[in-house]
């Protein structure tokens, strides 16, 4: 394997006479030329040294030196000394930059440096000695590789300011299985945050730490003597009555009403079980007969697959009202903060005692498919979960499921 880094000019000159300068890259005899974004003059360039000139020895200063020396000072808008000395530093830090790179992959000999790979690296910014200023990079450039959402990196920019706050700065070289608890501790004491919303947050940063090992930069593990825990969310699942009673109102309401839009994506949800990003994406899913195929908002980035989601007959039903009374594919969509407001305002129309919310539909799918004897394993696939675990945390068990299974097994006990 070999590498190397050299400042070049692009020839011919500009109409300012200015040549742009470029790191020339060479991986395994292909050549990157990486635009630099300033200029100088070819004959005050030292091409050897990769360095700007502000003058020449007088041995190579021709009949019309003073003239070039005017021409350069104009276009490039100030003191040649100066200008020389700030795009120097420019280009001393692009090879700088590309030589750390090199080096890393020098000192491994497990390691294969590509130009796909290198220009990665190159163009992110992310440091190798600053966790903060490494996650920093790495959100936008997740960001604006299509990798993650805008929601998503909102709430890890929302994390990474946390950390920011509280710790300024936070080199590799200081990561000790101390600061998970103590990021932890301070997230609780400082912000009052719940058990889950830290929770969260220890996810963003473990997202982040493992993108850095990846990027094979070594560090001690700070999670290593960490639990991460949760509990269960605060959302509650609808009863059966309580979605009789919205699904007798929606009977009720005129079409192209605000609360009957609303409600047709709400109870298409409980119906459905599909997370909101893929309600608002729902008229760019593909139907075949009653199975409903499209690529999951929220795991598309790891997960190619297209999700295939067998849908009820009173699932399709609310679709199709959507459909034929708003002239649209999917659903008429509202501000997530406007419909939160308008579904409790529906609530406490009927005297609904679950505070309704657009994320509550998922959770009473799961746990109406439950309470019907539906498997927990089909569940898990049917919400797009990769853990079991997780596929859980949306079945809610009340009183009248345990009293209902007590109930048949009294009832098995009196049959035998």
């Amino acid at each position: 394997m070999s590498y190397s880094a050299t400042i070049s000019l692009r020839r011919p000159a500009q109409k300012n006479g200015l040549n742009t300068l470029r790191l020339q890259v060479i991986i395994n005899r292909k050549v990157v030329p990486i635009p630099l974004k300033v200029a100088w003059p070819e004959a005050l360039f030292d091409e050897e040294a990769g360095k700007c000139l502000a003058s020449l020895p007088k041995n190579k200063q021709e009949a019309s030196y003073k003239e070039l020396l005017q021409r350069t000072e104009a276009a490039v808008g100030g003191p040649l000394e100066k200008q020389a000395s700030d795009i120097n530093l420019i280009l001393g830090k692009a090879r700088g930059k590309a030589n750390d790179i090199f080096v890393k992959y020098r000192l491994q000999d497990d390691l294969v440096l590509t130009v796909d790979e290198f220009l990665r690296q190159y163009n992110s910014g992310a440091s190798n000695t600053d966790f903060l200023t490494y996650m920093e990079a790495r959100i936008a450039e997740r960001f604006r590789r299509g990798q993650i959402s805008e929601n998503t990196r909102k709430g890890h920019t929302s994390t990474l300011r946390k950390l920011r706050e509280f710790a300024g700065t936070l080199p590799f070289s200081s990561l000790t299985h101390k600061f998970s608890g103590d990021f932890d501790a301070w997230l609780k004491k400082r912000h009052k945050s719940c058990l889950n919303t830290r929770s969260g947050r220890h996810r963003n940063v473990k997202a982040y730490l493992e993108l850095a090992r990846r990027d094979k930069i070594t560090f001690e593990d700070p999670y290593q003597y960490f639990v991460n825990s949760t509990v269960q969310g605060q959302w509650r699942a609808l009863t059966p009555a309580e979605l009789g009673l919205l699904e007798d109102y929606y009977a009720q309401t005129k079409p192209g009403t605000t609360h009957r839009r609303m409600l047709q994506k709400f109870l298409f949800s409980c119906e459905s079980g599909l997370r909101l990003g893929d309600l608002k994406a729902a008229g760019q899913a593909k139907f075949t007969d009653r199975v409903m195929q499209l690529k999951p908002h929220k795991t598309y980035r790891y997960d190619e697959k297209d999700l295939l989601l067998p849908l009820t007959r009173k699932a399709m039903r609310y679709l199709e009202d959507s459909q034929r009374e708003n002239d649209i594919e999917g659903f008429f969509l509202y501000t997530d903060q406007y419909t939160n407001r308008q579904l409790q305002a529906i609530g406490g129309l009927l005297g609904i005692e679950t505070k309704i919310h657009h994320h509550i539909g998922r959770e009473t799918f799961a746990t109406n498919f439950i309470r019907r004897g539906g498997k927990v394993e089909v569940l898990q696939k049917l919400l797009g979960h990769k853990k079991l675990s997780m596929t859980m945390k949306y079945v809610h068990v009340d009183e009248q499921m345990k009293q209902d299974e007590i109930n048949r097994i009294d009832l098995l006990d009196a049959c035998g």
